[in-house]
């Protein structure tokens, strides 16, 4: 098989994993239910990604690319610095209070005991990677006059915070449903106004 065939049977394989995480939650699932979902023979999952926990642990890894993939993208442009934290702030809205994201959070806490791999892969391509890139370009912010705080891994996180709320722990929960893109919408503006009333300068002319 061609590479990029390969990589993109792979992502649709990694698709049909977190559907029927999703579905089933992570000990329910089978590499059968994958594998039949997707008309493969368990045979080339087990090739391809070793065991039920390897297949799921690069849905894990997949899902933090992606997330990181965001921050890169919105974060590497020239836009202001109020526009790019709306950016920024709509994706990971999106990415992490989607239902792939609270799949496999809810994966990784109730197998934190039996499978605890799952859990260290997620904290260690979760915020442990991707919030450097977001720390950096907050750093840049401030050389450049737009931004004021002391502590930018303080501030990351306090934007986190103003971005997602207790949202993510009632996803979790199963008591709310996944945002719309109203929702969506709303959530990364007001973040990015109340994260520039707390830390801005020149933020609303200021560019990258």
């Amino acid at each position: 098989m061609r590479e990029p065939d390969r990589a993109q049977r792979r992502d649709v394989i990694l698709d049909a994993a977190t559907a029927i995480l999703r579905e089933k939650g992570y000990r329910d699932a089978t590499m059968l239910d994958v594998a039949r979902r997707v008309s493969a023979s368990k045979e080339t999952l087990y090739a391809w990604f070793g065991n039920k926990s390897g297949l799921f642990q690069a849905v894990i890894r997949r899902n933090a690319d992606r997330v990181r993939t965001v921050l890169e993208a919105h974060l590497d442009g020239n836009a202001a610095v109020d526009e790019a934290l709306a950016d920024v702030g709509r994706a990971l809205a999106g990415l992490l209070l989607g239902d792939g994201a609270v799949a496999i959070n809810r994966a990784a806490i109730s197998e934190a005991r039996s499978e605890p791999v799952l859990a260290r892969i997620l904290v260690e391509t979760g915020r442990e990677a991707t919030l450097p890139f977001f720390v950096r370009y907050l750093e840049r912010c401030r050389e450049r006059g737009f931004l004021d705080f002391d502590d930018p891994w303080e501030a990351a996180e306090t934007f986190l915070g103003l971005l997602l709320g207790d949202k993510q722990i009632r996803r979790l929960l199963g008591v709310v449903d996944a945002p719309d893109a109203g929702e969506i919408e709303t959530r990364a503006r007001q973040a990015a106004v109340r994260f520039l009333r707390l830390h801005g300068c020149k933020a609303l002319s200021g560019r990258y």
